[in-house]
């Protein structure tokens, strides 16, 4: 069964959902978004849902606390309300990335989009790059030919984000790896890059650097081959 970690303030709330989704889902409920932090770095959740109006820590300010935290890997993070602020669905829907749920919501199509949320996330647990060189996205880890590159957190981010092998502007990167806002220096960002790509060196695959544009994930040629 999967398992949910709902964190709400409104006890009512967390009551109500535990009752109609009880029997598909093993629900995990914190009225406290500080505690549900902690039980989301213990517990071994399929998805974490959240509240948005929370006293001490919002959903958003909640979510942009569990995405720079050092044990975050990729736990799809839903965000839910009773608001109907069209510009607090949008910035939830930007900031997670994920969907956004409305107490005028029936419990039925909860159930549906959550589900589907879920297995779209495992499905993409291990993201391969070619023939050789997997993401292995539970467990932090990037591994080619079997073996694990041994990347930091950061390092694996930038390359999960850049695995589309699309562009990506500097301030993209930054947002995908540190969240949403945040301020990274510059020579901070070159360190990470610069340590991806001497791990990379035993791989086909190049972190390139598009001048004025971003980077790019790209494959040399010679090396598959080889």
């Amino acid at each position: 069964m999967n398992k949910i970690l709902y964190i709400d303030d409104s006890k009512e709330n967390l009551e109500r959902f535990k009752f109609k989704l009880g029997e598909e889902f093993e629900i995990t409920t914190c009225d406290c978004p500080l505690k549900g932090l902690e039980l989301a770095e213990h517990g071994d959740f399929d998805l974490i849902l959240a509240d948005t109006l929370m006293p001490n820590l919002n959903g958003l300010q909640f979510f942009r606390e569990i995405n720079k935290a050092p044990w975050y890997a990729s736990t799809p993070v839903v965000l839910r309300s009773l608001s109907q602020d069209e510009y607090l669905k949008l910035e939830a829907l930007s900031l997670t990335k994920t969907d956004f749920l409305s107490h005028a919501m029936s419990f039925e199509e909860i159930k549906i989009r959550l589900i589907n949320l879920i297995l779209r996330h495992k499905s993409h647990k291990r993201v391969r790059l070619g023939f050789s060189l997997v993401l292995d996205i539970d467990n932090v880890q990037a591994i080619y030919k079997g073996e694990c590159l041994g990347l930091t957190k950061q390092e694996f981010k930038i390359l999960k984000s850049l695995s589309t092998k699309k562009l990506k502007s500097k301030r993209d990167l930054v947002e995908s790896v540190w969240g949403e806002g945040c301020v990274v220096d510059d020579n901070n960002i070159n360190t990470h890059l610069v340590n991806l790509r001497k791990k990379l060196e035993s791989t086909s695959h190049r972190v390139t650097n598009i001048r004025n544009k971003g980077f790019r994930l790209v494959v040399e040629e010679q090396n598959v081959a080889s």
